[in-house]
């Protein structure tokens, strides 16, 4: 069997949730089938639309240039020259099913080249909102919670990031857009159940998608319970895009007056990091970017992980790998976020952006960190990667039949 695997990025030019599953499953998918990834990079030193060919661990990779940016409503869905491109690639390789980590940056219509002209099984993970809302996080942009879009609502909001260049007749185009190209995919797979009832609520058929957990690499984390006295020096941490949808702020603000702790934060926060010192004390270290088979050392700096993001999310990669490493995670209390954290057994759960909220969890462990020590975290509660690529080939073999 070949299978096509196509991602909008993928290490090591790209690092997040998306691109590093996309990474660890295509590289788990070589025991079983020929695997390749058709995706982008950004090279301003090449022509737009050159393309590289390289091979990682037996993943067959082509990485399309695209330098540009997007600055139009349609750049951010349609891009013909990337339609040609992966056309070609298929031409080339003939796979014999599709499976589709996201399309940012590349181009939907690929969805109606597979289709409409070479009639290939389409798969997808859902790792966003983005079908659906084109900031991809189902949140406006003054960082209020969109629960479900709205014409009117959805309609203002793209208006806002394109500078009011957006009119109905433009908007209306790509709603319709998007309604095909969701109806010609084969199936959705959602590893958060948040995400896959907001689906089925707009428009994707039930019997189209199912609850499908993250699969982790699980020989490159070592799992480490520690102990702690009541007088322990507690070394927080964060990982992730330093981006304002995270919640960085809100943590910042949340850590300002206490004592007794540290705040690590990994991320490549060198744009924001003179915005965000203001916000920041004398016990907040700005760490840096990592790569992520730098995982375990990350992990081995803190001792429980935070992830205040101010959105949905999906499946944080981040909290689980946490409780692979036997480390506690503090998180927001909504989306895929809540589902993964059990409050009080394997972390603790605040209220979304509320700072005051944050602030009460974290004085509680600083003042008693003893209160860590009766949580049990299990990694047993985390998806091998070999699961997921055993449970993700027999559905490539059922959408061929």
């Amino acid at each position: 069997m070949r299978v096509l695997q196509i991602i909008h990025g993928y290490p090591p030019y790209y690092m997040a949730g998306s691109e590093v599953y996309t990474y660890n499953l295509s590289n788990e998918l070589t025991k079983y089938a020929e695997v390749y990834v058709f995706t982008r990079m950004e090279n301003p030193y090449e022509n737009a639309y050159s393309h590289l060919d390289e091979v990682i661990n037996e993943v067959k990779i082509r990485r399309i240039n695209k330098p540009l940016r997007d600055y139009t409503l349609e750049d951010k869905y349609l891009d013909l020259k990337m339609d040609a491109a992966l056309r070609k690639y298929i031409q080339r390789i003939h796979p014999d099913v599709v499976h589709i980590g996201h399309l940012s940056h590349l181009s939907t219509n690929i969805i109606n080249v597979i289709k409409d002209e070479f009639d290939l099984p389409v798969i997808y993970t859902l790792h966003d909102f983005w079908l659906r809302c084109i900031r991809g996080q189902a949140i406006k942009e003054n960082l209020d919670l969109c629960p479900n879009p709205e014409h009117e609502m959805c309609y203002q909001c793209l208006r806002a990031k394109f500078k009011h260049c957006v009119t109905r007749e433009r908007y209306m185009e790509y709603v319709n857009h998007m309604n095909r190209i969701i109806k010609k995919i084969d199936y959705f797979l959602s590893p958060s159940k948040y995400l896959m009832k907001y689906f089925i609520r707009n428009g994707v058929d039930e019997s189209k998608i199912s609850y499908s957990k993250y699969g982790f690499d699980k020989n490159i984390i070592e799992y480490q319970k520690k102990h702690y006295s009541g007088d322990e020096n507690i070394s927080f941490g964060f990982m992730g895009r330093v981006i304002p949808v995270k919640g960085i702020k809100m943590m910042l603000e949340a850590f300002w007056n206490t004592k007794g702790a540290n705040l690590i934060i990994y991320g490549n926060s060198q744009l924001d990091k003179s915005f965000l010192e203001k916000y920041a004390n004398e016990n907040v270290h700005f760490k840096g970017c990592y790569n992520n088979w730098e995982i375990q050392t990350v992990l081995d700096d803190m001792d429980v992980l935070i992830v205040p993001s101010v959105w949905y999310e999906n499946s944080p990669l981040v909290i689980q790998e946490a409780f692979l490493a036997g480390v506690p995670v503090i998180t927001s209390d909504i989306g895929g976020m809540k589902e993964l954290v059990e409050d009080g057994n394997d972390g603790f759960l605040f209220n979304v952006g509320n700072s005051d909220s944050l602030r009460k969890v974290l004085q509680g462990i600083i003042s008693n960190p003893t209160v860590l020590n009766e949580l049990e975290i299990r990694p047993s509660k985390v998806r091998s990667i070999e699961d997921d690529a055993r449970s993700v080939m027999k559905l490539y073999e059922k959408v061929m039949k």
